[in-house]
């Protein structure tokens, strides 16, 4: 197996070890809530403390990532991150929950930017959006996960059992990173000459130049383009629908459908089963299909996702609105990837860190609000967790209106035939490798 695809696993491990961990608070919340006597509106400050630390230090992962190498900020970023989610099970009341899960974040939030930086480095432009969704898919697969693992150790331990069951898998992913991970592909180990020589052949590549880039770009420079912070704006606004979904579903399921904690669980897990499948296919379908047109694959999969989001909470039938979920699921997660490529594309990598974590700082602002507001629009209303998913999909329609009109696109020329009795010799397309992508 090429070193690369280790990477990309060990990449993908620890990112649902990651979302195991965020998303178990999700399962336990109605419990904990119990003990802990807290109501919507503090289960909603719980949920938002940790994206309060995750989003304060997207930049300073990014920073510290091309810095000191991404290899060195996974490894102190999952050896943070596994005590502080051990520790969320010895809480006791709800300002120390607050604490643990501000922390927690912080552990988190020096993560996504430095595994960006780790792709930027291990692989070209031909194939970083491709990897990029693998590595992401993990958001979906972790939410599909954690229903079907934890409610067994919930029903018979309790959910301070089920933190400290995570805390030990965090030290796992230790082990794996440092086996396999490196700064990049010059550094890596087990890189063979072959593989070498495929990459900088890619990074040479047509596919890999035909889009544009900031490739002259410094930090300062990102924050001077108005791409960066459309991306920054729609990750801000799409979140509030994504961590929606994610953070209140359980809770959704339960009080509005009337499931119980087994049937929670699968309700749960499937729709994010066909959110993986979506995301991982985003990046590839993205790569092959959209390729200086990419804004269309992602509005088009926010509108129908949307509209299959909307009329779940529609319907009584656990079949109709299971699958009106898994088709959601699949098109918002898929579109997610989409969003993502773009980044992937335009950002150098030599500042590859800062400027992703700088976009994921919106995106974190966003899961942030979305806790409390949901939170309190939840009460407001009454205690109709129903609320919550009007929250979302105004959300939704905001985000796809972003995308429409605040991304323009410069699609790849087609590379011309020779005409007859041209040089045979003639290198045909080149002349597309300085196309543009801007707003």
């Amino acid at each position: 197996m090429k070193a690369s695809y280790k990477v990309g696993l060990a990449l993908i491990f620890c990112y649902v070890v990651a979302w195991l961990d965020r998303m178990a608070i999700n399962m336990t919340i109605l419990s904990m809530s119990d003990e802990l006597g807290i109501g919507p509106d503090r289960i909603g400050w719980v949920l938002s403390a940790f994206f309060l630390g995750y989003a304060l230090c997207q930049i300073p992962g990014g920073a510290l990532a091309d810095r000191f190498g991404p290899r060195k900020v996974i490894l102190v970023a999952l050896g943070w991150w596994s005590v502080f989610t051990a520790l969320t099970g010895t809480a006791a009341t709800l300002w120390s929950m607050l604490a643990i899960r501000f922390f927690f974040g912080v552990g988190e939030g020096i993560f996504p930017a430095s595994v960006w930086k780790v792709l930027g480095n291990w692989y070209t432009r031909k194939n970083r959006a491709t990897a990029n969704a693998l590595v992401i898919s993990a958001i979906a697969l972790g939410p599909a996960l954690t229903p079907l693992l934890l409610a067994p150790i919930l029903a018979k331990y309790g959910w301070r059992t089920a933190f400290y069951c995570l805390g030990v898998c965090g030290l796992a992913c230790l082990v794996v990173v440092w086996r396999f991970v490196g700064n990049s592909i010059q550094e890596g180990r087990g890189v063979t000459a072959q593989e070498l020589a495929e990459y900088e052949a890619d990074a040479k590549s047509e596919a890999a130049n035909s889009e544009g880039s900031l490739e002259k770009a410094t930090f300062g420079d990102l924050l001077r383009t108005p791409i960066i912070w459309v991306l920054f704006s729609i990750a801000l606004v799409a979140n509030i629908t994504m961590y929606g979904w994610l953070n209140w579903l359980p809770s959704y399921l339960v009080k509005v459908k009337g499931l119980d904690l087994k049937a929670t669980a699968f309700a749960a897990s499937v729709p994010f089963m066909f959110a993986t499948i979506g995301c991982m296919s985003g990046g590839w379908i993205s790569d092959k299909f959209f390729r200086g047109r990419r804004k269309w694959l992602i509005f088009l999969c926010q509108a129908v996702g949307g509209t299959c989001l909307y009329f779940f909470t529609r319907v009584d039938d656990m079949t109709t609105y299971m699958i009106l979920q898994s088709v959601a699921g699949f098109l918002l997660f898929m579109g997610s990837a989409a969003v993502w490529s773009l980044p992937m594309i335009l950002l150098p990598t030599k500042v590859m860190g800062a400027g992703s974590g700088f976009i994921n700082t919106g995106g974190q602002i966003g899961g942030f609000i979305t806790n409390i507001l949901i939170g309190y629009v939840i009460t407001w209303r009454g205690g109709s967790y129903a609320a919550g998913f009007e929250v979302m999909l105004g959300a939704l329609v905001l985000a796809a209106t972003l995308v429409l009109v605040g991304i323009r696109e410069t699609r790849p020329p087609v590379p011309s035939q020779p005409r007859e009795g041209e040089l045979a010799s003639a290198r045909p397309g080149l002349s597309g490798a300085s196309g543009t992508t801007d707003v």
